[in-house]
Formats: C-alpha cells, sequence, structure tokens
C-alpha cells in the first residue's frame, strides 16, 4: 500500500535509515552526517540503536560513533538525527562535551561515572 508523502521502500512499522547529508571535517577529524530516520507505527529508535546503525553500516566501532540529537516531528513517523564519527577515540573525547559522551553510553555505565563526579565534586568541596 503507497502511502503519500512517504518514500519509497518505507514500511509501516519497520525502521528505514536514509543518509541525507554526509560532510567530512578534516580539522576535527571526523565525518558528520544527518541522518533521515524514518519509523511509521514505531517508537522514535533510541541513540543507541542508531549509534549501533550508523556503525555496522559504515563499518567503524561503535566508540567512534556519537549521536548528538535526534529529532522527530510529532505524529509524523519521521526523525532527523545529527551523528559525528570519529577517526579515534581520543579525539572524540578531546571534541565531544561530556554530556555527549554520556549519552552516548548504556545508562549502567554512564550513570556510574556520574556518581563518581558527584563524590569527586563534594569531596572537594569538602576540602
Amino acid at each position: 500500500m503507497e502511502i503519500p508523502g512517504i518514500p519509497e521502500g518505507v514500511e509501516i512499522g519497520k525502521v528505514t535509515y536514509r543518509v541525507i547529508d554526509d560532510r567530512k571535517n578534516s580539522l576535527l577529524k571526523r565525518r558528520e552526517l544527518r541522518i533521515e530516520i524514518w519509523h511509521i507505527g514505531a517508537s522514535t529508535p533510541t541513540r543507541l540503536d542508531v549509534k549501533r546503525h550508523v556503525a555496522s553500516t559504515l563499518g567503524v566501532d561503535e566508540n567512534l560513533v556519537y549521536v548528538r540529537k535526534i529529532l522527530t516531528g510529532f505524529g509524523l513517523g519521521k526523525s532527523i538525527a545529527e551523528v559525528h564519527v570519529y577517526e579515534s577515540i581520543e579525539q572524540a573525547k578531546i571534541i565531544e562535551p561530556l554530556y555527549i559522551q554520556l549519552r552516548n553510553m548504556p545508562k549502567e555505565e554512564a550513570k556510574k561515572i556520574m556518581e563518581e563526579l558527584r563524590r569527586k565534586a563534594k569531596e572537594k568541596k569538602k576540602k
């Protein structure tokens, strides 16, 4: 069944990814992608789902991929994701802010890091 306004190949209940912009940023040693995600009849994919898909599609390690944001239009079943793919993990850790790094980790791991940072801040405040 063809639905007007929906591109060919998009199925209801299935998530479809399409790269709409792919730029190379030589200065920051990364690729900057904008990805159109169709998810009609399904929930918006999580950052980790998008990260896994981009890593497997490009053939890179998941630790090099950072999903900056996912913007979803209300009721459309379509999202736009902004993704950075770095050449090295060290470069990514220098450039990406801590909150973006934490958002791109599994929740349990990010929670442990935040608790450690809070504990260190309390100790520093006591001194």
